[in-house]
Order: structure tokens, then sequence, then C-alpha cells
């Protein structure tokens, strides 16, 4: 899916939801719909707020029907890796400029996004952790050194991987 069939598909689960709920885009969408990378995604990786997410799920794979998308072109198995965000994860989405009536629809924040981006380090990732770097402002960077500081002690099998990056980079982690 590009950027114009993404939002259409979003705009279509707006009109198929039946209340107002909250979700926030992850992954590769994200990447093309709000932080600029010019590439397309199977899928649409979101985190659901849980009392909503039977409705979200529902209208998701009738828009799917209608559309002729996959199934499971809306997603929540990021939720596996939620556990890497940090705690006020929240307090750093972006809204979406979408017309929407029932959806509110958010992007992580831009070191949050690159974390998960170091994290799964597949070859998309790569490209899009080339359109955010350059993106990241100072606190962004701290933000993110922090929060692989933190990453690095709860999944010591990710600590080198984390380590080389930042080192790529140039960056101290102390």
């Amino acid at each position: 899916m590009d950027k114009s069939t993404l939002i259409h598909a979003l705009q279509e689960l707006d009109k198929e939801v039946s209340k107002p709920c909250n979700i926030v885009m992850v992954g590769g969408a994200a990447m093309i719909v709000h932080f600029g990378a010019f590439r397309a995604t199977m899928d649409v990786d979101v985190i659901i707020d849980p009392e909503s997410s039977a409705m979200v799920k529902t209208a998701a794979k009738k828009v799917a029907a209608k559309l002729n998308l996959d199934e499971d072109w809306l997603n929540d198995g990021v939720k596996g890796f939620s556990h890497i965000l940090p705690p006020d994860f929240q307090n750093y989405l972006s809204l979406l400029d979408i017309e929407l009536d029932n959806l509110k629809i958010y992007a992580l924040g831009l070191a949050e996004q690159l974390a998960m981006k170091i994290i799964a380090l597949r070859e998309q990732d790569l490209e899009d952790i080339e359109v955010l770097l350059p993106q990241v402002n100072d606190l962004q960077r701290r933000r993110l050194l922090g929060n692989m500081e933190r990453i690095a002690q709860f999944r010591p099998d990710w600590a080198q991987k984390i380590q080389y990056f930042l080192e790529e980079q140039g960056w101290k982690t102390n």
C-alpha cells in the first residue's frame, strides 16, 4: 500500500467503527504517512486501545473486503514489541492529519519509532532508519539513547546489536 491507499483505507475504517477510539500507528505505515518515507507497505501495524480492539478488528475486515485488501491489512501484532516502548511514550505521539470522525490515529514519536526500527533491523528498517536519522534532534537523540540503555538491560540478547548501531552513529550511551 502506498500513502494514498493507506489514507483511503483508514478513512474507510473510520466509517466502519461504531464509536470513537484511539489507534497508534507504528512501522512502515507510520513511516509512509507521517515520517516521509517513499515506499509501500503490506500492512498497517497498530496498537489499539484494548476496549476498542474487537470493534476495530471487525471494521478492518469489512474494509478489507470492500477494498480488496488482505484480511490482516490492519494488525496489532506489534503489541508483542510494545514492551520496548518507554512508559511515557504516549507523551510523544503525533496526531495524524487525516480527516476522520471516529478514529484518532497517532504516530509514535520519532525517537520511539527509531527504537522500534533499530530493534527489528530488517532491510526495510535500514531504509527507514536512513529517513529518520536526519530528523533526529538533540532531545530525541537523548530519549533514544535512554530507551536503548533500558532495552539492553532487560533484553541482553539485543544489547550488542544496539551497541553496534549506536557506535556506528558516533553516539555515546553514557
